[in-house]
């Protein structure tokens, strides 16, 4: 050991190597290692730096070190307690653990949380003058080895399902007999040796398990570190019972480990506790299974886990739960639960894994000591077998001292006596454990944390203080030695601190120095540990023209979070190492909130916005309390900052960048960039944003925030816009944008405006109607309210302005506008007159918040002392009869190819609009041909997306040549007319109609001359007229317009009227109208694109509609 001294009172070089090689291994090297190591530093010297010879102390000055190691004299030594003899024994462990100079060591505060909100709590306890540090805690688990070793009956390999190896003796062998020609040797392969098992470990996060995050972080660690699994995973289980994505195969090489104190509201009776347990019997029966409790054995029965001992049997390795017996130590124990499960229940030691690891090793037969807590279906609330344990709060500082000296350890006893010299919080507590103690553990910890003599303080977990008179008390139990010796005590404590400056990271927040002094310091360390540990980040010099810079930010001040500081700068140096990036082209500089990269101009920046893309969150999406990072690609001007959302991180890069990553195949996995805009409403794209990881589906801000109805779904990319199609007239529309050009209305002839393809992201905008209904109030001038019905009809006219926009939550913002507007209004009527008050509302609503939506709006106002308003509900799309949809209709109006006849089959419609294709390439401009300008041109667009004629009509509507398809299309109608077969029932519904008093009529977009030729024969009565297409084509359905022609000479209200139509145009239009629908569907593909577009009702023949029109 280090205090260990050679007969002559002296200690020699490898004496002292030896010491100090057991003190930071815990294990004493051997000869051989000792050997190969001075060998190795032999190598490593530098000749031209002769060292120099190792003097041996004088007796006086190691007299000297002794006594302030101890913090005694030479004369005390003789007669000292056992408690101050395992001071000396710990404080000798620490070369630096005594200072030269007293006055030299610099004094060490927990910082003083700041009374205000959101301070951050920078207020040191040390005063003014104070430097924020961040001070390293020793390790919970003190023999990180003696850990691996226990688990050494695991370490067993297996062959492996995959992997294959080349079996060179096979081989050999096989050539030998079989006397092949080397041309024609085949190997033999045999599988290769994998490791046994995979573990998961599974961390409690309640509300008592802040305490236990650095053994959690410890454990894993060593586990993984061991080489004795497969995999370690850690996966999070939430206090609601939540434990997701843990992997539980049934094969027989898996096992989990649940490190938790057993005092969540998981444990216990409740839905989280009924949750949890339905897991945990799930792992039972699929795979063994234990929990790592951080408390000492003698306090679980105060969990909500109790365990006793006794004896575990295993028929087969890697049994689960379900297949192991268990027989308690104690005969009168009482008897196992109904239907419960033995669930192991371990300590964090080294005698409690080897048993464990013990028992998932062994092939069966034998039987393992062990600690067992039974596992019923559910949790069984706690019994009530003794006295209700007092209320820390409630007992005096006296009785709370004795109790805790009756039922603590001795280590526990002692440690929190020497707590009454410093600060009782977590990481001090560490840290004066380490000092005071020979060997200290986490349980020691947890019985001065349990012991009711600590109350919680402002601050971050693991902050405490003792309840009033506790600390007095405390410190009477200490030697009248020690009690004088409080800066000794600092001294040591510093020396653990001096040690581990600047060679581990940064453990827990503190500061430096003070005009305090010593006064309410837990430790003192020398400067040069201060300028170690502590220190703010200088700001990066600003960055020269052309020179590229990948910003790494959070919103919070990672100083104080030393555990996301290192996994963020793991993650920033793998995303800059898997983007092809070498040291040379890139500098990294620290912020407080995260990292600045400057890179090289020449650098290539796409495999970086690849690497981090596809690894990205990584391990920041695992710990539910990392804050989220935004990671922004600059080369300019700073980019706006991109909407908040819930993703763990926000990638951000400029137009040029994306253009580059969209035309590569990078861009054929999930991640979808959306656009963000300045405040010019033509402007192009400042930046691109895109949420990690990529979430399921379509994901856009736009998405479920309509009720049950999505307006706008993507973004989406695509190579070719042309493969999108046409979309449905008034039902979807596409919105498309690249980055150097705005958000655009997609034409589906001519989508690029004659340039060459390119790719593109667009969104889908659903351009049907959508409804909400609710009851407010409405204040009034005088005590009384109104109670307003509202009922709300938006639909999309602006697909542009409203992709632009982002708007969430749709009905919520025009229900705010409402009561806002409404209650400005009605405050000037009197709770009498709702009438007027219900005018003035609905006529004075004003500009709706959204832009881009149609609103429409109807409020019915009554006094409260009336009957409320009706609040009419939509109904479905089926639930209304065609009986009653015929019943209060006084106008009914026909489509004319479906309904009435069938002017065009598949075929001839689809030749038809090739024949309109043909007169577009035929009178097509000389100059674009030679330019090579796409057209809307019949081999590429035209034959893939036109499948009738009409369809090529309304694309080309606005066009110049619209008037002579139009021309070329009426003929072709004409011609077709004689051919055209009458649909069945429709001339014996349209009499049937008109008998029971209805307005009949036509409306549709074939040519009127043509529909009057067909009906001639027939002499049909329709009293509401013939509405065809007219020279007009921009009124061509979705258009409402030749609805709304043939109602308005009738004066009849829109929402009497039906158009009983065939095809998605129609019912669009209709919508548009207020005119209520009926579909005919002749095929099942009419008929699910009718359903899938809210038709009212659909029908696949006339008959029904005819059987409920002859009984009106």
């Amino acid at each position: 050991m280090a205090s260990e001294e050679t007969p002559g009172g002296d200690m020699s070089a490898l004496d002292r190597l030896t010491a100090l090689l057991t003190a930071a291994a815990d294990t004493t090297p051997t000869p051989r290692e000792l050997a190969e190591l001075l060998w190795l530093a032999g190598l490593s010297s530098d000749p031209e730096e002769p060292s120099e010879p190792i003097q041996p102390a004088a007796p006086d000055a190691a007299a000297a070190q002794a006594d302030r190691d101890t913090g005694g004299t030479p004369d005390d030594a003789a007669g000292s307690t056992p408690d101050s003899a395992a001071d000396r024994t710990a404080g000798s462990a620490s070369p630096k653990s005594a200072p030269a100079d007293p006055a030299d060591r610099v004094p060490l505060h927990l910082p003083t949380p700041a009374p205000a909100a959101g301070s951050g709590g920078d207020a040191g306890g040390g005063g003014a003058g104070s430097r924020p540090v961040l001070a390293p805690a020793p390790a919970m688990l003190p023999h990180p080895l003696a850990l691996q070793r226990a688990l050494r009956p695991l370490k067993r390999t297996v062959p492996s399902a995959r992997a294959r190896l080349l079996d060179e003796r096979a081989t050999a062998d096989r050539i030998a007999r079989l006397g092949a020609h080397p041309d024609v040797w085949l190997p033999v392969l045999r599988p290769a040796r994998d490791r046994w098992l995979r573990l998961n470990l599974v961390h409690d996060t309640g509300p008592t398990m802040p305490v236990w995050r650095p053994l959690v972080r410890e454990l894993h660690t060593v586990l993984a570190q061991s080489g004795v699994f497969r995999t370690v995973t850690s996966h999070p289980a939430t206090p609601d019972g939540e434990a997701r994505q843990v992997p539980a195969p049934a094969d027989g090489r898996t096992v989990t480990l649940i490190v938790s104190d057993c005092m969540g509201p998981q444990w216990r009776p409740g839905p989280a506790g009924e949750r949890w347990y339905r897991t945990l019997r799930h792992w039972a029966t699929r795979m063994p299974l234990a929990v790592v409790q951080p408390l000492p054995e003698h306090l679980w029965p105060t969990t909500a886990l109790p365990a006793e001992p006794g004896l575990l049997f295993s028929a087969t390795r890697a049994a689960p739960l379900s297949a192991l017996t268990f027989t308690p130590y104690d005969p009168e124990t009482a008897p196992r639960p109904g239907a419960a499960l033995p669930l192991p229940v371990l300590e964090p030691g080294a005698p409690w894994l080897a048993n464990w690891a013990a028992l998932v090793a062994s092939p069966g037969g034998a039987h393992t000591p062990g600690a067992v807590a039974w596992l019923p279906p559910a949790p069984v609330p706690p019994g009530s077998a003794g006295p209700e344990a007092a209320d820390p709060a409630s007992l005096p500082a006296q009785d709370l001292v004795l109790r805790f000296r009756a039922t603590a350890s001795r280590e526990a006893f002692r440690l929190a006596g020497h707590l009454a010299l410093a600060v009782p919080s977590v990481p001090v507590m560490r840290l004066v454990q380490r000092a005071v103690n020979r060997d200290p553990r986490p349980q020691h910890l947890a019985e001065v944390i349990l012991s009711g003599m600590l109350t919680t303080v402002p601050g971050p977990p693991g902050s405490y203080d003792f309840r009033p008179g506790v600390r007095d008390l405390l410190l009477r139990t200490l030697p009248r030695t020690t009690r004088g010796r409080t800066r000794e005590l600092l001294d040591r404590i510093g020396g653990l601190i001096d040690e581990r400056a600047g060679r581990t990271t940064g453990g827990f927040r503190a500061e430096a120095g003070g005009a305090d002094g010593t006064a309410g310091a837990f430790a003192t360390v020398s400067a040069e540990t201060v300028r170690r540990l502590g220190g703010g980040v200088e700001e990066p010099p600003r960055q020269p023209a052309g020179t590229a810079t990948l910003l790494f930010e959070t919103a919070t001040d990672l100083t104080a979070r030393p555990e996301t500081r290192i996994t963020l700068e793991y993650a920033v140096h793998e995303v800059l190492a898997r983007g092809d990036l070498t040291p040379q082209q890139y500098e990294v500089h620290v912020r407080a909130n995260g990292y600045v990269v400057r890179i090289q101009p020449e650098a290539y920046l796409l495999p970086v916005l690849a690497a981090a893309l596809r690894w990205l969150p990584g391990p920041l999406a695992e710990p539910a309390e990392q804050p989220r990072l935004r990671v922004t690609f600059q080369d300019g001007p700073e980019s706006p900052a991109p909407p908040q959302g819930a993703a763990p991180v926000l990638l951000t890069v400029p137009p040029a960048l994306y253009a580059a990553f969209a035309d590569s195949s990078a861009a054929s996995g999930p991640h979808r960039f959306r656009p963000l805009f300045g405040d010019a409403p033509d402007a192009p794209p400042l930046a691109w944003y895109c949420p990690l990881p990529p979430e399921e589906g379509t994901a856009d801000p736009a998405d479920d925030r309509n009720g049950g109805r999505n307006l706008v779904r993507g973004p989406f990319l695509t190579r070719d816009l042309r493969q999108l199609g046409i979309p449905a007239p008034g039902r979807t529309a596409i919105v498309h944008t690249r980055p150097d050009s705005p958000l655009t209305l997609l034409d589906p002839v001519l989508p690029y405006g004659g340039r060459p393809p390119r790719p593109a992201t667009y969104y889908e905008v659903d351009l049907t109607p959508q409804h909400a209904v609710d009851r407010i109030s409405l204040p009034s001038s005088g005590k009384g309210v109104f109670t307003a019905a509202v009922e709300l009809t938006w639909r999309v006219d602006d697909p542009v302005a409203f992709v632009r926009a982002e708007t969430a939550g749709v009905p919520e913002r025009l229900l705010a506008h409402l009561l806002a507007a409404g209650s400005r209004i009605t405050r000037h009527h009197s709770v009498r007159r709702a009438a007027g008050a219900q005018r003035a509302v609905n006529s004075q609503l004003g500009r709706w918040p959204v832009p881009g939506l149609a609103v429409t709006c109807a409020v019915t106002l009554a006094p409260d002392y009336a009957p409320p308003p009706e609040v009419r509900r939509p109904a479905g799309r089926s639930a209304r009869p065609l009986q009653d949809l015929l019943a209060d209709a006084e106008t009914v109006l026909f489509g004319f190819d479906g309904p009435l006849t069938r002017l065009f089959t598949a075929t001839t419609a689809r030749a038809a609009a090739l024949d309109l294709l043909g007169v577009v390439a035929e009178h097509r401009d000389p100059e674009d041909a030679l330019a090579g300008r796409p057209l809307g041109d019949p081999g590429a667009t035209g034959r893939e997306l036109f499948v009738h004629p009409l369809d090529v009509l309304r694309a080309f509507a606005q066009d110049r040549l619209g008037p002579l398809l139009r021309d070329r299309l009426d003929r072709l109608e004409l011609s077709a007319v004689p051919d055209a077969p009458t649909t069945h029932h429709s001339v014996v519904l349209v009499r049937t109609l008109h008998d029971t008093g209805r307005r009949v009529g036509v409306a549709t977009d074939v040519c009127e001359a043509a529909v009057h030729r067909y009906l001639e024969s027939y002499r049909l009565p329709l009293p509401a007229g013939v509405h065809g297409r007219d020279d007009d084509l921009g009124r061509l359905t979705p258009n409402p317009h030749r609805l709304l022609h043939a109602l308005r000479p009738l004066d009849a209200p829109a929402a009497t009227g039906v158009l009983i139509g065939s095809t998605l145009a129609e019912l669009a239009a209709a919508r548009a109208a207020g005119v209520r629908f009926l579909g005919l569907a002749r095929n099942p593909t009419v008929e699910q694109a009718l359903h899938g577009a809210g038709c009212d009702a659909v029908v696949t023949s006339l008959t029904p509609v005819l059987e409920a029109a002859r009984a009106l």
